[in-house]
């Protein structure tokens, strides 16, 4: 094979791989953001916490670190605290918000 022919077939082979990677990029949904931002307005912002209970007396959820506390009427409470191997002294809660909203809380 001559000097030529193998400049010309890594230069081919070198333009293929460079389409093809560039390419991809294309593929990427638009309005798609990469890194770290604020979400959109559309999108549904889900944050999870856990705090260890310190009361629940009157459907309302009392956390040791927090003064306030939860109204649990209408939310979606899971009592896991028979099954529990931790600790039968404390409770840990965990609690899923919604766009900021309480929705369901895990007792452990």
């Amino acid at each position: 094979m001559s000097k030529n022919k193998k400049i010309l077939y890594v230069l081919i082979i070198s333009f293929l791989f460079i389409f093809s990677v560039t390419g991809a990029g294309a593929l990427m949904p638009t309005g798609a953001t990469r890194g770290k931002g604020a979400p959109s307005e559309t999108q549904t912002r889900v944050t999870k916490s856990s705090q260890f209970v310190k009361r629940i007396a009157n459907n309302v959820l009392y956390l040791e670190n927090i003064k306030k506390g939860y109204d649990l009427s209408g939310v979606n409470v899971i009592d896991l605290t028979g099954k529990s191997r931790v600790s039968q002294k404390k409770k840990l809660a965990e609690l899923m918000f919604v766009n900021g909203v309480l929705k369901e809380v895990t007792l452990r």
